[in-house]
Formats: C-alpha cells, sequence, structure tokens
C-alpha cells in the first residue's frame, strides 16, 4: 500500500553560504538532495517536496531595492510566488533527471500554492519576521517613511524589513495536490509556506504582505493529505538538548508531550529547531498513526530506516515498551509481526552488559540473561507496543522464546524478547558479535 510523505527543506538548506549562493550552485545543492528523495520513491513513497525561500526571497527584494529608481518594487507575496517557481523548477528539473537515470518513469510538477491567512491573526499587529538585505539605520527608516515598511535592528548586523508571519489556515490546493498524487506525480508544492492570501466576504482572494512558516504549512499540509510521515531536512543528524553545551544530548525518539515540554523549557533556537520541532509535534498529535522525523537530508535512507533523525511519535500512555534482537527487527524476517501488533519503532539502544547471545539453527538469536559476570551489551530496538498487540508477538515468537525484563544501559527496564537456558543447549554462542545483525553480517548471511 502507498504512503505519503511530505518533505519539507529549508530555503538556507539551498545556500550553504555565503560564497555559494548563485543560482547554479543552488541548484547543484538540490540535485544532490534529488538522489535522497528518489530513494524514497523507489521505496513507494508517495512524495510531495516543501522548500524554504528566505535567502531567496531576500535576494529579489534586494534586487527590487536597487533598482527601485527605475522598475516598481515587488510585493512580498509575488515575490515569495517567484521563488515557487524558480526553486521549484530546480527540483524538477533535478527529480527528473535522476529518476530518469535510474529508468523510472515518473512525472514531477511544481505547483503554485497559496496559504491562507486570517487578517485578524495577532501577527498582524506585530510584525516581527525579518526580510529582505540588512539597511543603515538612515536607510531603513527612509524606506519606512516611503514605503510605509515596518523595521528593527536584527542581532546587531544592521537594519532590516519586518513583516507579519501569521498562522496558515488552509492550503487551497490540497485536492489538486491530492489528484496529483493519485494520478502517480511526485509534487513540489508549499514553497516557501505558500503564497500568503486572505479570503474576502465575497470570496475574492487578496495577497498579503507577510510571510508564513514553511514548516508551519508543510505540517498543515501533510495533515489534510493524511500523510503518514512528515519529514525536515535540516543541517544536523538529529535535533539536541543543551545545544553546544557540554551536556549537549541527542535525542532518537521523543513523544509529543516530551516535545512540547522542551519549547516551553526554550530547549531549541526560537528561529532555527523550535518551529520545526513544534510543527512535526503539531502535525503527529493531529494525524492518527503518523511519525514525523527531523534530521539531514542526506541521511534520508537511513531516517527511513529507523537509524538516523529525531522521530517525534504520538505519546499513548497504555503502550509498553519492548526490546528485540533477533528477527524481530526492522527488515528483518518477522518484522511484519511488528507491523500486525500495531508496534511504533522508538529507537535503538543495547542492553547493560549482562546478556549472552546463542544463534538458534541460524535461524533466530537467543538471548539470554547471566548473572556471573560473562555477559556483554547487546544491540536491540526498542518499540513501543499497545497491549493488545504484545501477546499476538509473543504466540508468533519461536518456541523457547519469551517475553521478560530487560535492563538496558542506560539503567532503565523494559519489557524484551529472551531465550530460555535450555534452549541455547547445544547451539553456537555469538556473544562476541554484540548483536544478530552483526552476526549476519560476519557471516554473510541474508536476513
Amino acid at each position: 500500500m502507498s504512503r505519503t510523505a511530505v518533505v519539507a527543506f529549508g530555503g538556507n538548506a539551498l545556500v550553504t553560504d555565503a560564497e555559494h549562493d548563485s543560482i547554479p550552485q543552488q541548484y547543484e545543492t538540490v540535485a544532490r538532495t534529488a538522489s535522497h528523495l528518489a530513494d524514497m520513491i523507489e521505496q513507494g513513497w508517495r512524495l510531495v517536496v516543501s522548500h524554504g525561500n528566505g535567502p531567496q526571497v531576500g535576494f529579489i527584494l534586494r534586487r527590487s531595492e536597487i533598482s527601485q529608481e527605475e522598475v516598481d518594487p515587488v510585493p512580498v507575496d509575488y515575490a515569495v510566488a517567484d521563488t515557487q517557481g524558480a526553486i521549484g523548477y530546480m527540483f524538477v528539473k533535478a527529480l527528473t533527471n535522476e529518476l530518469a537515470r535510474r529508468g523510472c518513469s515518473r512525472p514531477v510538477v511544481a505547483l503554485v500554492t497559496q496559504s491562507v491567512v486570517e487578517l485578524d491573526d495577532p501577527a498582524f499587529g506585530k510584525p516581527t519576521k525579518p526580510i529582505g538585505s540588512f539597511l543603515t539605520e538612515a536607510t531603513a527608516r527612509s524606506m519606512a517613511e516611503t514605503q510605509g515598511w515596518t523595521i528593527m535592528e536584527d542581532a546587531g548586523r544592521g537594519w532590516r524589513r519586518t513583516v507579519a508571519s501569521p498562522q496558515p489556515r488552509k492550503i487551497l490546493e490540497t485536492e489538486a495536490i491530492r489528484t496529483l498524487l493519485d494520478s502517480g506525480a511526485v509534487v513540489v508544492a508549499a514553497g516557501g509556506g505558500g503564497i500568503p492570501v486572505a479570503v474576502q466576504p465575497d470570496g475574492h482572494l487578496v495577497g498579503v504582505e507577510a510571510v508564513v512558516d514553511k514548516d508551519l504549512a508543510s505540517g498543515l499540509l501533510a495533515h489534510d493529505l493524511g500523510a503518514e510521515m512528515l519529514l525536515i531536512p535540516t543541517s544536523v543528524p538529529r535535533v539536541a538538548i543543551r545545544f553546544g553545551t557540554p551536556e549537549q544530548r541527542w535525542l532518537d525518539s521523543i513523544s509529543v508531550d516530551e516535545a512540547r515540554a522542551y519549547i516551553k523549557s526554550g530547549e531549541f533556537g526560537a528561529g532555527s529547531m523550535e518551529p520545526k520541532v513544534a510543527a512535526v509535534a503539531d502535525f503527529v498529535a493531529t494525524t492518527p498513526g503518523a511519525v514525523g522525523v527531523i534530521g539531514a537530508p542526506e541521511e534520508i535512507r537511513a531516517i527511513l530506516e529507523g537509524r538516523s533523525g529525531t522521530r517525534i511519535v504520538a505519546a499513548d500512555s497504555t503502550a509498553v515498551l519492548l526490546a528485540v534482537n533477533g528477527t524481530l527487527m526492522r527488515g528483518l524476517r518477522l518484522s511484519p509481526n511488528m507491523a500486525a501488533a500495531g508496534a511504533t519503532f522508538v529507537r535503538e539502544t543495547t542492553t547493560e552488559p549482562a546478556y549472552r547471545l546463542w544463534t538458534i539453527n541460524d535461524d533466530h538469536p537467543a538471548m539470554v540473561r547471566v548473572t556471573d559476570g560473562t555477559g556483554v551489551r547487546v544491540g536491540v530496538e526498542i518499540w513501543s507496543v499497545p497491549p493488545a498487540g504484545l501477546a499476538g508477538i509473543l504466540l508468533k515468537e519461536p518456541p523457547g522464546l519469551t517475553i521478560g525484563k530487560v535492563r538496558l544501559d542506560d539503567g532503565t527496564t523494559v519489557l524484551g524478547v529472551i531465550g530460555e537456558p535450555a534452549l541455547v543447549e547445544g547451539q553456537r554462542e555469538i556473544t562476541r558479535h554484540g548483536g544478530w545483525r552483526a552476526y549476519l553480517a560476519a557471516e554473510g548471511i541474508s536476513s
């Protein structure tokens, strides 16, 4: 069954630094990204690609400022539309070329997309989103007087124009995007958060001088499409708390409630990681069965396999955590049993050094707890399992395996699949490999 994912790139992801901001250089960055997106398409994902446009809108507005004596200025909503076309063209060309290289025939379509905002949104009373280039205070004040701008000093680097960043309420082209997906197309949409428009009482649309947050718009689109995944590629492999300090800790998987608690405590940068975490948490909270991930674009394949990125999942107060160490792991022979049980992957980790591992006829492993000091840390996956699904997993396990308590390397205790001591009599011990996957790889055994 096809799954739908919305992948939301930031505009800064296309401009790696000030020395690589030309249009050909931006396209080179998109082209490198296309291979990772093509991996998703080959795995059966129906794909919507959205993108930011902050630097690109800034370039357009700066050109407009420089040429204002000769041509009329470009309104913000038109600048957003311009970037949707230009960046959309980059993704269309790069993805079309990459898919053709792989012998995959799939239409790629960029769609001009509008986000409905409300004119009474509180954001319009306090325009705080800086756009455009840095200016001297004198120039900024002159522009404010002649053009009606609101302005602000930006972190000691100069003065800039500010606009409102209202909440997106609806993506007008959602049904058109759904139709394109159903036809087999890859869709580039909601660029720059969508062109901000307001609906007048008579139904007419009017453009709005504002900027819609790309992550919030992408989350709204993903929810309305019923997508199974919202993926936000960023410059780091995972989200971290206490970032940049000696106590920095990368997050593998957190619940919506944990994400919101971290936001409330100010763990994430308000202008950088915080809106990404907030958008993903909102999407997961409102979309049953969905997952949201933040991670590096070059690790998309690993993200899909659960080996990279920070996953935000819906909290289930009744679910139990289960450690699995063999054929129930992702991509292995009995992994469909986990899906049938409604289980959700949480993270990879290891046990405390108190377990030994045997292979049972090279069909599956058996992990046994020992108390004589000869145990090691064994690689396991942690899954969140609804109680109703736990019995089904156990009943489908081979004889001699059961579910008991397993202590992890971080000191926590969860349920886990363990072997009965009698099961391993006469079997080959593989403890030195530290895990079933490592054993399979070392022996060249197909999973």
